[in-house]
């Protein structure tokens, strides 16, 4: 062989090596932040998950009010009628998710459940519950259940 054809052949062969050791850093590079993004969009979705026990005392469909002023507390009667809406907007607002609010019963204000998931994770506080009914406060108990798929 002569010296130019060994040189071109040399020449390729830089080329291709350099091109696997870019399309390796490429892979490596891609699964860093796919991870990366991964990580940021479960502590957002944790985030939400934390917000929520503060955000569903104040939605309107729940909240007590009197004479149109808005109370830090749920209306009873509100909560048990809003356990009966099955509505596609809430799902986009909670996602997979259990909203229960315990007072001398159960109400569940929400649930939607994945066809399968590996836990739930629950956080709970206590919550002023006006009731109508006997226009009296009581204590009690907001837990949303998150479901881990």
């Amino acid at each position: 062989m002569k010296r130019g054809q060994l040189q071109i052949q040399e020449s390729i062969f830089v080329v291709f090596i350099f091109f696997i050791i870019l399309m390796l850093s490429m892979i490596v590079f891609y699964q860093f932040e796919t991870r990366n993004i991964n990580g940021i969009k479960d502590e957002h979705d944790e985030n939400l998950f934390y917000h929520l026990i503060s955000y569903v005392p104040s939605m309107p469909e729940l909240q007590c009010s009197r004479i149109g002023i808005g109370d830090e507390c749920i209306d009873l009667s509100k909560a048990r009628a809003f356990g009966f809406m099955n509505d596609d907007y809430y799902k986009g607002i909670f996602g997979y998710k259990k909203i229960i609010l315990e007072v001398s019963e159960d109400i569940v204000l929400y649930n939607w459940e994945p066809n399968t998931y590996s836990g739930e994770r629950k956080i709970s506080s206590p919550i002023s519950v006006y009731d109508p009914n006997n226009n009296k406060f009581i204590v009690g108990v907001l837990e949303v259940y998150m479901y881990e798929e």
